[in-house]
């Protein structure tokens, strides 16, 4: 065997494949087909060509090896070899329309599958090697195996003394029962296991809408006895495993470390968009990039540099795969993709990027620390200590202004996160660049790098889109919404309707709002739901938001919510004691009193008796149990003890979220009101970062409207609204900024004059 010539097995279960492209005709249309018991007028599928045939995720490896090795220098010699019963696997195959102009013949996705009626195996396959098959078994450098059964064949033994030295790459429809293959083989032992793997087993892989309880799940569950591949006693994998969360997301877990990256922008599917299909073989392309890695490397090469370039190729193609399909010419076909990849010295660790990218994530060290972190950010309740651990778990390193240093653990301080923060501000203001280096994910104008803010705002996209989708509904969908004065409870909820409404021809929702300090009586909230059920009447879906549903009638706080309880229970509202259906409508209720849904909370614990008692006279509990989604939105108010030298790293991080929801909310407002200016400047902008609002966004949006100068390209200081106008909305923080500009002067990031 030369370098260049590697011998390869492809070694796995008997399965045959059979792929139907389909198209769906009109009987009245093509005029020509038998009936078969259909009526003239339906729709019906015919085959669109050749059936083809696939032995299997073997195969699919073969095929995707070939591509591969049509541009490559690499001459191996490839074998297969199944072991089992023959099972067969049905795969229906339809056209979804395609935009890209590109790519002509693609956008085949499969819509339907059907699997062998035995399932799952319990008991390891039965394969014995023949005489015949001596040659093809032996002397391999490396083995893909591919097992469809549950249960590997037990015959690691076996293999190694047929091929010494050999690298295994190992992919099942099970994590366990890999036991045998990671202790024997260590280092030379690869698992690719799928994100559904982990979420058909027993394991505890639950609810989750952001990637950091996705990855702290699938820590937790591999590290299982169940899994069998963890090592107490040293605290590491026993070999290397990669977790696939097509199509944005791959994770890999080893002795040497725990590395992720995420497509940015984009959040965790939890399955194939029913109306687009899936593509079945993006699990073999991966362990076919795998492999070809491993033949030209002779061995498996997972430092941080690998894979950092390997995650990045496998999404870019993840992505082709996701959004155009199967090719079809005269059969199917895999698409064409992209697998090259360049290291100097040819050897991936002489691949040094010190760029920063949000979307790759080195994870700490196993410790005890970690575990605890790790426990919470897996757990299914929510909470502050939930919110601080997201927070933390995947922990981002920031680029700072000035500091020519690239060492992650080196300590700054509060006013090195307001100069970075500072910066990023300035360079999206001006250029439309600052935050491209941020773990940012957007729904319309709302911007965030908070994962515990994302989690409740996807969970409301969520079921907002799922209401408004349903063929019927019995009542309105009722949303609780909770955070202090000018937090931006309103506009979460407008953008989260105005990104779904981008998925329908015209914009299906209608907003009203009302404010019930306002109202004078209960029957006022009748008459608000009129105009309500008029626009339910006109085809569309209200969203009605009702402000300050806890201020005080009739002596209490709380005092209309019993009100509510026809309309959200029901579905109806009284108009002089006569019943009228809503129809499909949202209500939001946002608290005025209560800044946190905890607050509504602790008023079901009362320590007084009479409190109780006085809540459920008031129906809180009833209120509460009909709300089906609560979004807790933060204030940006920044707390005196973060602006100290003394401030802890936690202190600093707290900093620097609140920052940046500042500056997101300044871009916003600038794009909006202060098109015309090329460019503001950093006194400008810091003034505005760093000012002591009274009311929050509202008060960001009111000072900057209100400072509106026509005709100028440049915004600075002397086009704020005057001290006078001011002090309504804001107090500025001169000394802290004056403070700053010298830290920017000695670090030249401000010139002098």
């Amino acid at each position: 065997m030369t370098e260049c010539s590697p011998k390869i097995l492809l070694l796995g279960s008997n399965v045959r494949i059979t792929n139907l492209p389909t198209k769906e005709v009109s009987l009245l249309k093509e005029g020509n087909l038998p009936a078969y018991g259909y009526n003239p007028g339906d729709d019906i599928d015919l085959l669109a060509g050749p059936v083809s045939i696939e032995k299997g995720r073997l195969e699919q490896c073969l095929t995707w090896l070939a591509s591969y090795l049509a541009s490559s220098e690499l001459t191996p010699r490839i074998n297969s070899l199944s072991y089992g019963a023959e099972k067969q696997v049905y795969q229906i195959f339809r056209k979804r329309p395609s935009t890209a102009v590109d790519k002509p013949g693609h956008g085949w996705f499969m819509v339907h599958q059907l699997l062998p009626a035995e399932g799952r195996g319990t008991n390891s396959q039965p394969f014995v090697i023949s005489d015949n098959d001596v040659e093809i078994v032996g002397n391999n450098n490396g083995i893909v195996l591919v097992d469809d059964s549950g249960v590997a064949p037990q015959v690691c033994d076996d293999m190694m003394g047929l091929n010494p030295g050999l690298w295994c790459i190992a992919m099942g429809i099970s994590v366990a029962h890999w036991q045998q293959w990671a202790r024997r083989l260590g280092e030379r032992f690869t698992l690719f296991c799928r994100l559904s793997d982990l979420e058909t087993t027993r394991m505890e892989m639950d609810a989750s809408v952001n990637w950091e309880t996705i990855v702290a799940m699938c820590l937790r569950a591999l590290r299982t006895p169940e899994v069998g591949l963890w090592d107490s006693k040293k605290n590491q994998f026993i070999c290397h495993i990669i977790v696939e969360m097509f199509p944005h997301g791959i994770l890999y877990l080893g002795a040497d470390g725990t590395y992720f990256r995420y497509r940015k922008g984009f959040l965790p599917e939890k399955s194939s968009p029913r109306q687009r299909g899936s593509v079945p073989c993006y699990d073999t392309l991966v362990t076919s990039m795998l492999a070809m890695d491993a033949m030209r490397f002779g061995e498996f090469c997972f430092c941080r540099n690998y894979f950092f370039d390997f995650s990045k190729r496998v999404l870019l193609n993840w992505k082709v795969l996701y959004e155009h399909g199967y090719y079809f010419n005269t059969s199917l076909e895999f698409p064409n993709l992209d697998f090259s990849s360049t290291y100097p010295d040819d050897h991936p660790c002489s691949f040094i990027d010190i760029t920063p990218d949000p979307s790759f994530v080195e994870l700490p060290s196993f410790s005890a620390d970690f575990d605890s972190t790790l426990e919470l950010v897996a757990s299914q309740v929510w909470g502050e200590k939930k919110k601080k651990a997201l927070r933390s778990f995947f922990q981002h390193q920031y680029a700072y202004p000035g500091s020519a240093s690239t060492n992650p653990t080196q300590e700054y301080d509060y006013l090195d996160v307001i100069v970075s923060v500072l910066h990023h501000l300035k360079e999206e203001v001006n250029r439309g660049t600052g935050f491209t280096n941020l773990p940012t994910f957007q729904i319309g104008h709302l911007r965030t790098t908070d994962p515990a803010e994302i989690d409740p705002v996807i969970t409301l996209h969520s079921v907002m889109d799922s209401y408004v989708s349903k063929k019927s509904v019995l009542r309105p969908l009722c949303i609780g919404v909770f955070g202090p004065p000018g937090s931006g409870k309103s506009f979460a909820v407008k953008q989260v309707a105005n990104e779904i409404s981008d998925h329908f021809d015209g914009n299906p929702f209608d907003f009203f709002e009302f404010n019930l300090t306002q109202f004078a009586s209960p029957d006022e909230i009748n008459s608000a739901i009129d105009p309500i059920r008029a626009s339910v009447a006109q085809g569309k879906v209200p969203i009605a938001f009702w402000d300050e549903f806890d201020c005080r009638y009739d002596g209490y706080e709380f005092g209309y919510l019993r009100y509510f309880l026809p309309s959200m229970q029901d579905g109806v509202t009284y108009v002089h004691g006569i019943p009228y259906h809503i129809g499909r409508a949202i209500f939001v209720f946002a608290g005025g009193v209560k800044a946190s849904w905890q607050g509504m909370e602790d008023l079901l614990t009362p320590n007084d008796p009479q409190e109780l008692q006085l809540a459920k006279t008031l129906k809180i509990p009833d209120f509460m149990s009909r709300l089906r989604v609560v979004l807790d939105i933060d204030g940006i108010e920044i707390p005196e003890h973060l602006l100290r030298d003394s401030a802890s790293e936690d202190e600093l991080e707290e900093l620097r979220r609140i920052l940046l929801k500042r500056a997101f909310i300044i871009a916003h407002q600038m794009q909006t009101h202060w098109k015309t200016a090329a460019r503001k400047t950093s006194g400008l902008l810091l003034r505005l970062l760093l000012a002591d609002y009274k009311f929050g966004a509202r008060s960001i949006e009111a000072v900057i409207e209100a400072s509106r100068a026509a005709d100028r390209l440049v915004y600075g200081l002397p086009e704020l609204i005057a001290p006078s106008a001011a002090r309504i909305h804001a107090q500025w923080r001169v000394e802290l900024e004056r403070r700053i500009d010298n830290v920017r002067k000695s670090q030249g990031l401000r010139a002098i004059w």
